[in-house]
């Protein structure tokens, strides 16, 4: 009987050993666009250096195992093979689940699932609308039909037993439990990752130049218990030196001089921002993209093209701060998810209230449920919110909402009709994924084709408002709400994944054909605008004008738990839970390789404050 339990036991532990080889195979495989230049010797080296992770996983599993096995021998002086076999197929199918949903997001976030990725899940309808009906049905059949040879494949393997009726002998109980508790404590070595001071941490992984062998190497389950169990993502306090010092190098870097270049003929005009979904600076034909925007390139020679701009981050509610507030979000979560801090902060929106403009609207054609938007643009002082309740719904596509030639349309009306200046801030909808789009299919990939799709309502629109007479006065800002990894497969550590358009356009505008090659963030456009506008700026600590004269052109961004700065020539990316630079280029002295952690310390005291 004893000797049967520990055969059955240890072939669970190879079963979970393959079945995680298993799924790293298929990670590997249905992400390869992202292998590009990686080693066929590293990508193999993931399946050691991943090793540590999955045993670790499987120490946690077996030490629960034990403890059941404890119980049962406490109780009946028997083992019980039925929990360790139903055990195992209840994690089969959660595991599963998970890592071929880890699989799948990949291969458009270009990193694995954690925490801050989960909490989508608390609206399940938003990852549904990210996919197509074929691509849901596509998940499924493959969950089903993988999970049914992997079930298969435990019981060819392991051979779980029938329940096992004889007791045994109290000198073997006497035996068996200590041994059962001393397994225990040998099962805290793989949880741990070894027997060294240190314990597992998501830096094992990371065990080469090349991102994609490390990625491969982490295992999704291992990094997304690893993210819960690290912090509270929201009293996270980021400290790597004395604040004093972090304070001196971020006021260094915000220093101005007050004198700034002055872009527009109009004293007060009229404004439309048009936060753009996805257009990501490899997509924008003279930031060097692929030429699917021909609209927004002719619309660069009719205005002010910032070259060198970065988003703040990856995702839409954080840009939508970085946007309407200046603010720079933390690397782990959004603000726009805590009220209560997000009524502190400066608004856009408000400040022209504060100026006189008569009409403050916002627009967006989807859930204004989604991510907190509804009660973030509330408190950000918008008069009037148009959303998809207010569309008919014939013009709403099958996922996210109203396909944005509606919501242009809805945009030129409104300007139209407008009494007295106005101050619109509208959010495109359609190049989301799955990029699904109401447009005979122009281009080969389907986010070039959605980007295609905006970029021509884009012309239309344009067109239309300089036929109403509403060219003339406007100032027209657009700007994307964060870049994509696109067919490109840029990763979270490169610069170009964060890379996005900033064009000033209009007939407000005193000069034409410009370009800007200043580095900026998608959190400067609020102070340079209101700069521009003579409206008064206060209250946005992490807003530069990037028109003064003195300022030093730069940009922070950050992903979960690391962050990135860029300036003309220094390139540096930080990775918080390794500890370590993971990017770092042309760091000149002491202080160009602390000012993102600098920067990240003093967000992280102001956002501690609110």
């Amino acid at each position: 009987m004893v000797k049967r339990f520990y055969i059955f036991w240890g072939r669970t532990i190879i079963f979970w050993l393959l079945f995680f080889i298993l799924h790293r195979l298929i990670f590997i495989s249905f992400n390869a666009d992202f292998i590009k230049d990686t080693q066929t010797t590293n990508l193999i080296k993931s399946f050691f250096y991943g090793g540590r992770m999955d045993l670790s996983i499987i120490g946690y599993m077996m030490m629960m195992v034990v403890f059941a096995q404890l119980i049962s021998l406490v109780l009946t002086r028997k083992y019980s093979y039925r929990f360790i076999t139903y055990f195992s197929y209840i994690l089969i199918i959660i595991f599963s689940g998970l890592l071929l949903s880890d699989t799948y997001l990949f291969s458009f976030w270009g990193r694995h699932l954690d925490a801050e990725a989960m909490s989508f899940l608390n609206d399940p309808k938003v990852v549904l609308w990210s996919l197509e009906w074929h691509q849901s049905i596509g998940f499924f059949v493959a969950f089903i039909l993988i999970n049914a040879f992997i079930i298969y494949g435990f019981g060819k393997l392991v051979k779980p037993l029938k329940i096992i009726k004889e007791k045994m002998s109290w000198t073997m109980f006497f035996i068996q439990l200590p041994t059962l508790i001393l397994l225990a404590g040998l099962l805290i070595i793989p949880i741990r990752g070894g027997v060294g001071v240190a314990p597992l941490n998501t830096g094992a992984a990371y065990f080469s130049s090349q991102r994609f062998a490390n990625m491969a190497a982490l295992n999704p389950i291992w990094n997304l218990m690893y993210s819960y169990k690290r912090l509270d993502a929201t009293k996270k306090h980021y400290h790597f030196m004395d604040d004093n010092e972090a304070e001196q190098i971020f006021s260094d870097l915000k220093a101005e001089s007050g004198e700034y270049s002055h872009l527009l003929s109009v004293e007060r005009p009229n404004v439309v921002v048009i936060l753009l979904e996805s257009f990501a600076g490899h997509i924008i034909e003279p930031l060097g993209g692929h030429p699917v925007t021909p609209n927004f390139t002719n619309l660069c020679k009719e205005g002010v093209l910032f070259t060198n701009f970065y988003a703040a981050a990856s995702r839409s509610d954080k840009g939508l701060v970085a946007a309407l507030a200046g603010y720079q979000v933390m690397p782990t979560y959004s603000i726009i998810r805590m009220p209560d801090k997000t009524e502190t902060l400066s608004f856009l929106p408000k400040k022209f209230d504060e100026a006189g403009y008569n009409d403050i609207m916002y627009m967006y054609g989807g859930d204004m449920g989604f991510k907190n938007m509804n009660s973030f643009v509330n408190q950000a002082g918008f008069k009037r919110v148009i959303q998809m309740v207010d569309f008919p719904s014939k013009y709403q596509g099958e996922k996210w909402g109203v396909h944005d030639e509606y919501t242009f349309d809805r945009l030129a009306e409104e300007m139209n009709n407008a009494q007295g200046s106005y101050f619109y801030f509208y959010f495109t909808l359609s190049s989301h994924e799955p990029f699904d789009v109401p447009m005979e299919q122009m281009f080969e990939d389907k986010y070039h084709n959605s980007i295609a799709y905006t970029d021509k309502c884009l012309g239309n629109f344009i067109n239309k408002v300089k036929e109403n007479g509403q060219w003339d006065n406007t100032l027209f800002i657009l700007m994307a709400d964060h870049s994509t990894p696109g067919p490109e497969r840029f990763t979270d550590d490169v610069k170009e994944r964060y890379h996005i358009p900033m064009l000033w356009t209009g007939g407000a505008l005193a000069v034409k054909d410009t370009t800007i090659t200043k580095v900026g963030s998608q959190t400067d456009m609020a102070r340079t605008l209101l700069n521009q506008c003579g409206i008064n700026d206060d209250g946005f600590p992490f807003s530069k004008n990037l028109l003064d004269k003195g300022v030093e052109g730069y940009a922070f961004f950050d992903y979960p738990d690391a962050m990135g700065f860029v300036e003309d020539s220094l390139y540096q990316v930080y990775d918080n839970r390794m500890g370590r630079f993971i990017q770092m280029e042309n760091a000149h002295n002491h202080i160009d390789s602390l000012k993102a952690k600098a920067y990240l310390q003093v967000l992280s005291l102001d956002h501690k404050r609110r």
